[in-house]
């Protein structure tokens, strides 16, 4: 019945949007489009992996794809497409993968921060939280190096003062610390704490959405994903999902696989940036995420 409901809501929507499309901007175009393939797909789906753009979610995609092209026995470098792979076996769950809001970045918001997301509430929901300093860093280069979008600013100027750096970050990460608990079924998870028994957490993501698979098949799928492997089959392109970059075999800041380094943001910056900048986190974050001092724990 609330599927039903929602497949009429979203039927709705694209007919008030072939009335009202004249006098949409390309931005609000966008906008409204997003909004409805959210609620279709959240409301849809067996189950929703969230995140803000560059804390993992590819990785825990990747992981889980490789659940079921081992199961079903294609070939190892194929990365499912949930959505389309479901209608053809149902064999595969329509697991949605979403960055809500900031799903379509390039520094802007395109849909409006105050707006309802009870269609999530009840569908199982996991999401996935990097430290937001890491996080913005890697933005800095996914906007600078892979899209172009980003031209003369330095790292910090970035992450310290541009819309899709730190601060953005920080207020997508509260309003769903804020929106989380309403979900029926919920759960958090660090990019941190998967980095660092990616076994066990992983292993944990498989059984909230109760997928049924052996110890044997998470570690197979944690091999295949690891940090290592997943950029040299990137930087050969032999990796089917167009997120992965091609032609970066000599710029690895151009890789979707770039780092992963826990607290590498260290790296780009002083001492006094350093500070700065967790002192913010420390301030501004929502406690649940448990990165209280403003450092990677």
């Amino acid at each position: 019945m609330r599927r039903l409901y929602y497949r009429s809501v979203c039927e709705c929507r694209r007919i008030y949007y072939l009335i009202c499309r004249l006098w949409l901007s390309e931005s609000e175009t966008a906008a409204y489009k997003l909004r409805t393939r959210q609620i279709e797909g959240v409301t849809q789906a067996d189950g929703v992996i969230l995140s803000y753009p560059k804390s993992g979610r590819t990785w825990v995609e990747t992981m889980l794809s490789h659940l079921y092209v081992r199961k079903l026995g294609l070939p190892a470098t194929r990365v499912l497409r949930f959505e389309e792979d479901h209608r053809e076996s149902s064999d595969i769950p329509y697991l949605f993968f979403t960055h809500d809001y900031a799903h379509v970045t390039h520094g802007q918001w395109l849909l409006p921060k105050n707006r309802s997301r009870r269609f999530y509430r009840n569908t199982p929901t996991l999401m996935i939280a990097r430290h937001p300093i890491d996080t913005a860093v890697s933005m800095f280069f996914q906007q600078s190096r892979r899209e172009g979008n980003v031209v003369e600013a330095e790292v910090f100027d970035f992450v310290r003062s541009y819309e899709g750096g730190l601060a953005t970050t920080i207020h997508f990460l509260n309003l769903w610390a804020e929106e989380l608990p309403r979900i029926r079924k919920h759960k958090l998870v660090r990019y941190e704490d998967l980095a660092a028994d990616t076994n066990a957490v992983f292993g944990a993501i498989e059984q909230f959405f109760g997928l049924g698979f052996e110890p044997s098949d998470i570690r197979e799928a944690v091999a295949f994903a690891g940090f290592e492997n997943l950029q040299q089959l990137e930087k050969a392109g032999d990796l089917n999902d167009w997120r992965f970059s091609e032609g970066a075999e000599s710029d690895d800041d151009r890789l979707k696989v770039r780092r992963g380094k826990v607290g590498g943001y260290a790296d780009y910056f002083d001492e006094a940036q350093c500070r700065e900048l967790e002192k913010i986190v420390a301030d501004t974050l929502d406690p649940v995420y448990g990165y209280l001092d403003g450092k990677v724990p």
